[in-house]
């Protein structure tokens, strides 16, 4: 009798892992984990690997020669981002990330604390504090992180809603190609007359800084710098805003811990942060590919099998965590995985760290007694928002 292949049996049937809402999507996990490691599942019409305890999930990150981020990045993303970092290997991705790192470091971040990051907080919040309520979704969530990169790059958009569109069509290529496609012109048109004012004449945004850095003798062609401008906005806006909606989703619904926070906010709000990004990572499943066909953990995987690493089922293994599906800011665990690992690791997490510390710590000031509102915790259900993979509340109905 002949043995199986990996993916002659699926694991779970009537759901699509890219494109389906799962309302108990971590129940689903839990369940297949306890059975095995792995789950062969329906995605995109093909049969995947669902990669589900942290052993598993951290060591695929980290195993780039294996699953190379660029063999699904340059199906899903370059034909309206370009050929950006998550598209390159080797020397070219060392030299494009070289670049472009200075202007993330922990050290720059801290600049804009100040002079950016909390003005517009603040000035976000002038707009709906004296109201006594608000949707913090709509009103916070969604402008605050896409502002925050407009104003860093020293675009002068006075539109607000053609940025925050931009933002959210780049981001939904897979679920509408045309609207991107349109949102990527635009961008590039509007973009393109900046960044050559800045070649010529550099101030100190960072289109400047990714104009005149160099890393081992090499600066980066306008393309280059573009299609990490492309990349900002949907992977650096869009998934802060959602982290960001994630969080303040769990504090509401668990009073307790949101009364800790504004107790002691100095000490707990770096804590919540980081439960909130392991109980509901912003990105909880990430779609990779196997290439070539190895012996893997395990695992006999086929040539071509896409792979996803699920990071949401990583962070809730029983064997990493106590009461995993907990919400527990006493907890004190980073959970990295959020950032992805690897060369291939979040660029921008210090950055993103910055934006949530900052927008959780003044959403706390101004609104003091911060609260959901009769009857809308029904909102505030982390839901899909991009496929099955980026997940965040609808909306956040709070009063004060």
């Amino acid at each position: 009798m002949s043995t199986p292949a990996l993916l002659d049996q699926l694991d779970i049937e009537g759901i699509d892992f890219a494109f389906d809402h799962i309302p108990d999507l971590h129940a689903t996990l839990a369940d297949l984990r306890s059975r095995k490691p792995y789950a062969i599942v329906p995605f995109a019409g093909v049969r995947a690997v669902l990669l589900l305890t942290h052993d598993l999930v951290r060591a695929a990150f980290t195993d780039e020669q294996t699953f190379p981020a660029s063999a699904v990045y340059r199906m899903t993303t370059e034909p309206v981002l370009g050929h950006t970092l998550q598209c390159m290997t080797g020397r070219e991705h060392r030299i494009a990330r070289g670049v472009v790192a200075p202007s993330l470091r922990r050290n720059r971040i801290a600049e804009y604390l100040e002079p950016l990051l909390e003005p517009l907080a603040h000035e976000l919040i002038d707009r709906f504090e004296s109201r006594g309520h608000a949707d913090l979704v709509a009103e916070f969530c969604v402008k605050y992180p896409v502002l925050v990169i407009s104003r860093m790059l020293g675009l002068p958009v006075d539109d607000e809603a053609v940025v925050h569109r931009w933002a959210h069509d780049l981001f939904y290529f897979p679920l509408d190609p045309a609207a991107a496609v349109r949102a990527s012109q635009e961008f590039t048109d509007y973009v393109a007359p900046i960044l050559a004012a800045r070649r010529a004449d550099p101030g100190d945004d960072m289109i400047s800084l990714l104009v005149t850095e160099s890393s081992e003798g090499e600066y980066l062609t306008d393309e280059q710098v573009m299609a990490h401008l492309r990349l900002l906005f949907p992977a650096g806006a869009d998934t802060t805003m959602l982290a960001l909606g994630n969080i303040l989703s769990a504090l509401l619904t668990h009073p307790e811990q949101l009364a800790a926070v504004q107790a002691d906010p100095a000490t707990e709000i770096g804590w919540a942060i980081w439960e909130g990004l392991r109980w509901e990572p912003p990105v909880g499943l990430l779609p990779r590919a196997c290439p070539e066909a190895v012996e893997w953990n395990g695992l006999s995987i086929p040539a071509l099998t896409p792979m996803i690493f699920s990071i949401n089922a990583a962070h809730r293994d029983p064997a990493v965590y106590e009461r995993p599906d907990d919400f527990d800011i006493t907890r004190r665990s980073m959970s990295m995985l959020s950032f992805g690992q690897g060369v291939h690791s979040c660029a921008g997490n210090w950055l993103a760290m910055a934006e949530l510390e900052t927008a959780l710590r003044i959403l706390l000031q101004r609104l003091p007694g911060l609260r959901l509102k009769p009857d809308a915790a029904t909102h505030a259900t982390i839901v899909a928002q991009v496929g099955t993979a980026l997940r965040g509340p609808g909306a956040l109905h709070v009063s004060w």
